[in-house]
């Protein structure tokens, strides 16, 4: 019993990661590296505009 669980356990994990990069969220996908993260005040802005769209005008 332990052996077929063991089997299994590993048929799925090597599924579960093929799948991944079937679909491109494998290890070895592309992420595009972050330019900076630092606030300015325009994207500090900016961000607070959009989060507010989320929550009503306020009142």
């Amino acid at each position: 019993m332990t052996a077929i669980r063991a089997w299994t356990t590993q048929k799925l994990a090597a599924l579960g990661l093929w799948l991944a990069g079937a679909f491109g969220f494998g290890a070895d996908s592309a992420q595009t590296p972050v330019a900076k993260d630092t606030w300015t005040p325009d994207t500090l802005t900016s961000f607070g505009l959009e989060m507010g769209k989320g929550f009503g005008s306020g009142s």
